[in-house]
C-alpha cells in the first residue's frame, strides 16, 4: 500500500499541471478585467468624493456680502467733496464728465451730480435718484432732486461693499449670482471658449479635433480643445502640470460634474472661479472681482468691449494683463471682438467702434482686500453671534458699522505717526469705536494697513502697563475709602510673593516723589502709590471689576496686576475703556449691525443691550482724572496740540519700553493705539513718546468734538491743591476743579503754595 500511494501522488500532480496548461487565456483576462474594473470603480468613487468635498451646487450661486454703514447725507452734514468722492469711488459709482447715468457721478465746481441706483435697506426701499449736492466748505449746503426740482432733507446712498463672506471656505472674493450675470458675457464666453457647451457632456470631440487641426495648421499650439467644464475641473481640483494622468483626471471629473450638476450651475461656478489676473503674489479669480479691480464697475455695468477684454484674458492671465502688457491685451480683446462679429453677436460697425476704444482700465490696481483686519473681525463676530445654520444661508447681507472715511483718515494719520520714528520693524494696531453704542468704525492690524496677515488688533496679546490704572482708580474710589483728594505717598514697597520671591516695583522714572493727592499720582502715572493702595484691598476690587467685563485672564491674581502685567489685545482694551467712557454702561464693541437673508428678513441673534456695570458718579470721577492726564499729566502733549479741545485718556508703557500704548476718547469716539515689535524687543518709546503721538496724528485727521462730563447731582465740585490734597482757592495757579461724593468733600484747607 505504501508503494501504491507513493506512485499515485506524482501522477496526480502531473495531471493537474497539464490541466492548468490547457486553461484558455480568456480565464486570466477575465480576472484582470475584473481587477481593472474594481480599480476604476474605486477611482470614480474617489473622484466623486473629491468633487463632493470641494464643489457644492450652490457654493458660488449667491454670495453673502459685507456692507459698510449707509451713507446718509443731509444739509449741514460735515463732509467735503474729496471725502464724498473717495467713498463713491470705493463703492460701485464711476466718475464721468457727462450727465451721469445710474451708478455714475460727475464732479462739479462746488458739488457733485450723481445718479444712484435703487437699494433695499432693512427698513425701506431707497429709490433710484438723480441729484445735485452743493457744498459750502466742509459742509453740505443743499441736496436737489433733479427730477422733481425739490430740496431733499435726507439722501441715503447704497453702502459700499467691503467684502464677501463664505462660512464654508472663508473666501473674501466677490461672486456673481445667476441674475447678476449679463447674457452678453455668457454669449462672448461661449463663442470664444466653448461653442458647443450646451450640446456636449463635459468633453467635446469636435472641439478637440478643431483645436488639433488649428494647431497643425499653425505649426504650434494656438488653440485648446478643453471645454468650460474641463477648465473648471482643472481650476478646482487639479494642478497645472501637463501630463496624460492629469488630462484623464480632468476628463473624468468633467463627466462627473456634468452628471451631478446643471449647465447653469457649472457656468456660474466657472465665471466665479476662473483665474483672470495676478496682483503681486495674489491670484484674482472670477469676473466679479476682476471687473471691480480693473474698471471699478460691476460686471453688469460693463460695456461690450470691456466684457470682451475680460473674456480674452481667460486664455492667458499673465500674457494678457492690461496693467503690464496693454498692447497684447488690446490685440487679444480685438481678436475676441472679431470672433463675436463672426458669430453675429455684434455688427461690423460695432466691431470697428469697439476695436478703436482704449482699454479703459484703472491706472493702478487697488488692493484685493482693502480692509483685511476689519473683515477678519467681522468673520469672527459672525461665528460668535450667529449659528452655523443661519450663516449657511445663501445671499446674506451683512451690514456693519464700518466708516470708509474714518478708515481712510485712520490710515493716513497712522502713516504720518509711524514716519516720526524711522523704525521699519515697528508694528501697530488701532481701533476707533463709538463708545455710546459699541460700533467699531475703523480698524488696522498692521502698519501695512492692507496686509491680510496676522491681525494684531485682535490676536496680539501684550501687557498693557498703566492702561490698567483707570480701572484700578475706579476700584479704589468705588470702595468708598478714597477720593481724588486722598493723600497718598510715593514710597518704596517690597512684597513677598507665594513662590518666596520679593517683588520690588519702581516708578517709570526710577524716582520717588513724596506725598501728593491720588489725583496727582494718577495723572503722573506713578506706580508706587497705586501698589501701596492696591495691596491693601485694591487688588481684589480690581480683579472683580475685570471679571465684570470678562477681561480677567487668570484664576490666580498676582500683585503685579496692579501695574498692568496682564495681557490684552487692542480690541480688549477698547472694550475696557468703552465702559469707562460711557459712564459705566457696557456695550459690546462690534462690527455688525444686522444680518439679513436673501429675502431681507433679519436674522435673530442674542440681543445685548447696554448694561449698567459701574456707578456713574464714580466713573465721572475717573473721567475727570483722565482729562487731567491730557491736560497736565503724561499726555499733556494733547493740550499743547489741541489747545481748544477737551480730551481724556491714559498712556501705557511696559517693561523696557517693549509696548507703547495710548487709549483716549473725545465726545463720541474712543481710539486705542498700540505700538511694539513682533519679536518683543524694546522699541524705546514710552506711551507718551510713541502711541500718544500717533493717536494725535490720527485724531487730527478724523476730527472730533470735546469730551463733556455728564452732570450728576450726587457729586460736588471743589478746587483742590493736587500736591497737598487740600481745598484751595480757584485763583491759585496750581488748583484743579475735581468732583467728590458729597460725603467725601475735603475739609482741610491749604494755601496756594504747591
Amino acid at each position: 500500500m505504501a508503494k501504491r500511494k507513493s506512485v499515485s501522488k506524482p501522477r496526480k500532480t502531473q495531471r493537474r499541471s497539464k490541466q492548468a496548461r490547457n486553461k484558455p487565456p480568456g480565464h486570466y483576462f477575465k480576472w484582470a478585467g475584473l481587477a481593472l474594473l474594481a480599480a476604476f470603480a474605486i477611482y470614480i468613487v474617489y473622484l466623486n468624493f473629491v468633487i463632493s468635498n470641494r464643489f457644492d451646487g450652490e457654493t458660488w450661486a449667491i454670495p453673502s456680502r459685507v456692507f459698510a454703514r449707509p451713507l446718509e447725507l443731509y444739509p449741514g452734514f460735515q463732509t467735503n467733496v474729496d471725502e464724498l468722492i473717495y467713498e463713491l469711488d470705493l463703492s460701485t459709482f464711476k466718475s464721468v464728465n457727462i450727465k451721469p447715468q445710474a451708478g455714475q457721478y460727475r464732479p462739479l465746481e462746488n458739488g457733485i451730480e450723481l445718479h444712484s441706483r435703487q437699494f433695499k435697506f432693512i427698513d425701506e426701499l431707497e429709490p433710484e435718484r438723480h441729484v445735485q449736492i452743493s457744498f459750502t466748505g466742509d459742509k453740505i449746503e443743499q441736496i436737489v432732486d433733479l427730477q422733481s426740482g425739490q430740496n431733499l432733507q435726507l439722501l441715503r446712498l447704497p453702502p459700499a461693499i467691503i467684502g464677501s463672506y463664505h462660512p464654508e471656505n472663508g473666501e473674501d472674493r466677490l461672486l456673481l449670482s445667476e441674475k447678476e450675470i449679463p447674457q452678453q458675457l455668457i454669449d462672448i464666453l461661449l463663442a470664444v471658449e466653448d461653442r458647443r457647451f450646451y450640446q456636449h457632456f463635459g468633453i467635446s470631440p469636435v472641439s478637440i479635433f478643431r483645436a488639433l487641426m488649428a494647431n497643425i495648421d499653425a505649426g504650434k499650439t494656438v488653440q485648446g480643445g478643453s471645454t468650460i467644464t474641463q477648465q473648471l475641473a482643472k481650476n478646482l481640483f487639479l494642478t497645472p502640470e501637463r501630463s496624460l494622468v492629469r488630462k484623464l483626471n480632468e476628463a473624468f471629473i468633467a463627466l462627473l460634474l456634468e452628471i451631478r450638476f446643471s449647465k447653469s450651475t457649472i457656468l456660474i461656478a466657472y465665471l466665479n472661479e476662473v483665474f483672470l489676473l495676478q496682483q503681486n503674489n495674489i491670484s484674482i479669480h472670477g469676473f466679479a472681482q476682476a471687473s471691480r479691480m480693473l474698471f471699478k464697475q460691476n460686471v453688469d455695468q460693463l460695456s461690450t468691449d470691456k466684457l470682451a477684454m475680460l473674456v480674452g484674458m481667460v486664455n492667458g492671465p499673465t500674457r494678457y494683463n492690461p496693467m503690464t502688457h496693454p498692447e497684447q491685451t488690446r490685440k487679444r480683446r480685438n481678436l475676441v471682438l472679431s470672433i463675436m462679429q463672426g458669430q453675429a453677436i455684434i455688427s461690423e460697425t460695432e466691431f470697428k467702434e469697439f476695436a478703436n476704444k482704449p482699454l479703459g482700465t484703472v491706472d493702478r490696481l487697488p488692493a484685493v482686500n482693502r480692509f483685511p483686519a476689519y473683515l477678519d473681525l467681522v468673520k469672527r463676530q459672525l461665528a460668535s453671534n450667529y449659528s452655523p445654520h443661519q450663516l449657511a444661508g445663501r445671499g446674506l447681507r451683512i451690514f456693519t458699522s464700518f466708516d470708509p472715511v474714518i478708515q481712510q483718515q485712520l490710515e493716513q494719520g497712522l502713516q504720518t505717526g509711524l514716519n516720526r520714528f524711522q523704525q521699519p520693524q515697528l508694528q501697530s494696531a488701532v481701533i476707533i469705536a463709538d463708545y455710546l453704542n459699541g460700533d467699531i468704525k475703523a480698524l488696522t492690524g498692521d502698519r501695512k494697513v492692507d496686509f491680510p496677515g496676522f491681525n494684531r488688533a485682535i490676536m496680539a496679546q501684550r501687557p498693557i502697563g498703566s492702561l490698567i490704572k483707570p480701572l484700578l482708580l475706579y476700584s479704589l474710589l468705588e470702595s468708598g475709602n478714597y477720593s481724588l483728594a486722598t493723600l497718598v505717598e510715593d514710597k518704596p514697597v517690597r512684597i513677598q510673593q507665594s513662590n518666596g520671591e520679593i517683588w520690588e516695583p519702581r516708578n517709570y522714572d526710577r524716582k520717588l516723589h513724596g506725598k501728593m493727592s491720588l489725583y496727582q499720582a494718577f495723572i503722573k502715572s506713578y506706580n508706587l502709590p497705586f501698589v501701596n493702595l492696591g495691596v491693601n484691598g485694591g487688588l481684589e476690587l480690581l480683579s472683580n471689576n475685570l471679571q465684570e467685563i470678562h477681561l480677567l485672564k487668570h484664576d490666580i491674581v498676582y500683585p503685579s496686576l496692579l501695574l498692568g502685567t496682564t495681557v490684552m489685545s487692542v480690541y480688549e482694551v477698547a472694550q475696557m475703556y468703552q465702559v469707562i467712557a460711557n459712564n459705566g454702561y457696557f456695550s459690546p464693541i462690534t462690527t455688525i449691525r444686522q444680518v439679513t437673508d436673501a429675502d431681507n428678513g433679519v436674522l435673530n441673534t442674542n440681543p445685548v443691550d447696554s448694561l449698567k456695570l459701574f456707578d456713574q458718579d464714580t466713573t465721572i470721577q475717573v473721567q475727570r482724572a483722565m482729562i487731567g492726564v491730557a491736560e497736565q499729566g503724561t499726555a499733556r502733549y494733547l493740550k499743547q496740540r489741541f489747545r481748544q479741545e477737551i480730551l481724556a485718556g491714559k498712556t501705557g508703557t511696559t517693561n523696557d519700553a517693549r509696548d507703547s500704548w495710548f487709549s483716549g476718547f473725545s465726545n463720541q469716539l474712543l481710539t486705542v493705539v498700540w505700538l511694539g515689535r513682533d519679536d518683543n524687543t524694546p522699541v524705546g518709546l514710552s506711551g507718551s513718546a510713541g502711541a500718544l503721538r500717533v493717536w494725535a496724528d490720527i485724531m487730527h485727521r478724523v476730527g472730533f468734538k470735546s469730551f463733556k462730563l455728564t452732570g450728576d447731582n450726587s457729586l460736588a465740585w471743589r478746587h483742590i491743591n493736587p500736591f497737598s490734597a487740600g481745598l484751595t482757592r480757584e485763583s491759585c495757579d496750581s488748583s484743579v476743579l475735581l468732583p467728590f461724593k458729597k460725603n467725601q468733600i475735603p475739609s482741610r484747607r491749604v494755601s496756594c503754595a504747591p
